[in-house]
C-alpha cells in the first residue's frame, strides 16, 4: 500500500524532501512506519525524532489524515491506502 509522508522543519531537511510516498505492507502501523523511516535516513533521523511514544515530552508528533494519533489508536493506528502521515517536530516561541 502506498502512504505519503509529509515532514516539517527540520525533519524535512533531514528527509530531504516536503513530501514522499512509501510502499508500505497492508497492516503496517504508524510505530512500523517510524521504524522504517528511521532505517531509511538513518541515525540523525533517529536523533532528531527521539522516543516519540515513550518520551513525556516528544520530540515529534504524528497526524494521521488530520488526526493526531493520540485521539487514534497511538502508535498501533493502522495506516491505510492512500494516508497522509505528517510528522510534526514541536514549535517553540514566546
Amino acid at each position: 500500500m502506498k502512504v505519503n509522508v509529509k515532514f516539517l522543519a527540520s525533519i524535512r531537511e533531514i528527509a530531504g524532501a516536503h513530501e514522499i510516498q512509501f510502499e508500505l505492507s497492508s497492516g503496517n502501523t504508524v510505530k512500523d512506519l517510524l521504524e522504517f523511516l528511521e532505517s531509511r535516513f538513518g541515525m540523525e533521523f533517529k536523533e532528531a525524532t527521539g522516543k516519540p511514544f515513550e518520551d513525556e515530552n516528544p520530540r515529534i508528533r504524528f497526524l494521521v489524515n488530520g488526526r493526531d494519533i493520540d485521539f487514534l489508536q497511538g502508535p498501533g493506528t493502522e495506516l491505510k491506502e492512500g494516508d497522509v502521515v505528517v510528522l510534526i517536530p514541536p514549535v517553540g516561541g514566546g
